[in-house]
């Protein structure tokens, strides 16, 4: 590895002027991408910022990354914390280093060089630290409380699936958002009619996949009395597999979540499609 020459092509991406910032680091603190053998990028999610040249503060999502070798995974160098704010110096990506139609945050990404200061306060962070973790629900007298998980941008709740507990997710109106209400309304229209669509979601997945389950079992897995397993039918596949979760956006697009009773050896079932256009696709994963 030289790491000079990886050095300077990770530059390359930042601008050649050093800021100096406050950030208020987000919940995701401390995770590293490969960059090549034996070194790093790690990375920290900021939920804001105050520019200290121009006094400027932005409340909008970024993230902070630097290289690091593989000796220095022992906290990653700067040994940050989440939900924390601290005085650092970096450089910002350039902007023709973003893809395009990328989200904001994307654009305000900085390169960590130096941390000034640790655990400082400051009252525009802290103030957007406390909203941060204001408790937000949605509650709804048919489906139950959804309660907001900021950093997906979805809310998340349970709900009784035809006799099985379902871990629902909304996600939010907009990104940063603290509403739902337009997945809600199109997750309503599929629970107003819950035993309809489950038996529609059972028999494509069914459909789509019991011949993949049949031969699984064709790799010489027999039961626990070494007899050879029963052939599993289009019937019986939609009848064993067990309802987990279900995730949904506003325009309709959902995925279900099935437990696979172990026809794919613990894989999940997972059925794509959208409230008007339908069922399109049904694979497993995990």
């Amino acid at each position: 590895m030289n790491y000079e020459k990886e050095k300077s092509k990770y530059e390359k991406r930042y601008e050649e002027q050093t800021r100096e910032l406050l950030v208020l680091t987000g919940e995701y603190v401390g995770g590293a991408g490969s960059v090549t053998k034996g070194l790093w990028s790690p990375s920290a999610d900021i939920l804001g910022y105050v520019d200290l040249e121009t006094g400027e503060t932005v409340e909008s999502e970024g993230g902070l990354s630097w290289l690091a070798r593989e000796e220095d995974k022992d906290g990653w160098i700067y040994h940050l914390k989440d939900l924390t704010i601290y005085h650092i110096k970096c450089r910002k990506i350039k902007p023709e280093k973003v893809m395009k139609n990328a989200q904001p945050r994307f654009f305000n990404n900085f390169m960590l060089t130096e941390v000034v200061e640790r655990e400082i306060e400051n009252p525009a962070l802290s103030k957007l630290l406390e909203k941060y973790k204001e408790v937000v629900v949605i509650e709804d007298g048919d489906c139950g409380t959804f309660s907001l998980e900021r950093h997906f941008n979805w809310f998340v709740g349970t709900v009784d699936w035809l006799g099985e507990d379902c871990h629902v997710t909304l996600e939010c109106d907009e990104e940063n958002g603290t509403t739902a209400d337009r997945a809600l309304v199109q997750f309503k229209n599929i629970y107003a009619n819950l035993k309809e669509w489950d038996q529609k979601f059972r028999a494509f997945a069914s459909e789509k996949l019991t011949e993949l389950a049949n031969d699984w079992q064709d790799e010489g897995y027999d039961d626990e009395d070494g007899e050879a397993l029963a052939a599993i039918t289009e019937e019986s596949f939609a009848g064993r597999i067990v309802i987990s979760e279900f995730s949904i956006d506003a325009e309709g697009d959902y995925e279900v979540y099935y437990d696979d009773d172990d026809m794919f050896w613990g894989h999940v079932i997972i059925v794509r499609g959208s409230v008007d256009g339908g069922m399109e696709d049904a694979y497993i994963a995990g």
